[in-house]
């Protein structure tokens, strides 16, 4: 399923190199964390266990909020094309962005 949703992203949807990349490497991590084998069976738990490991690793908001919209983009092209009933990640609550100091 991956592999098909990659490629929807180099052909139907034209996303550049580094978009492609970027989804690629957060479908991998997400995997290689998890164990997860099918991603059909993966639930809202999976994903919010994996949420905690990425937080306690220290990692910057933006760039969990950017593995996890590569993941809730990757859940809407199989609930699109029916071949899933439910999208576990739409569940999971992510942590609201860092907010900047301006100083003047």
């Amino acid at each position: 399923m991956a592999e098909e949703f990659l490629r929807y992203l180099e052909v139907e949807r034209n996303a550049s190199p580094r978009t492609r990349r970027i989804y690629a490497d957060a479908l991998r991590d997400f995997r290689a964390q998890t164990g997860a084998n099918d991603w059909r069976e993966c639930t809202p738990q999976n994903f919010r266990d994996y949420l905690f490991q990425l937080m306690k690793q220290k990692q910057a908001r933006s760039s969990i909020r950017l593995q996890f919209s590569a993941l809730r983009s990757f859940y809407r092209y199989p609930l699109a094309r029916n071949h899933l009933a439910k999208d576990p990640i739409s569940e999971v609550q992510l942590p609201k962005t860092e907010k900047r100091c301006l100083s003047f």
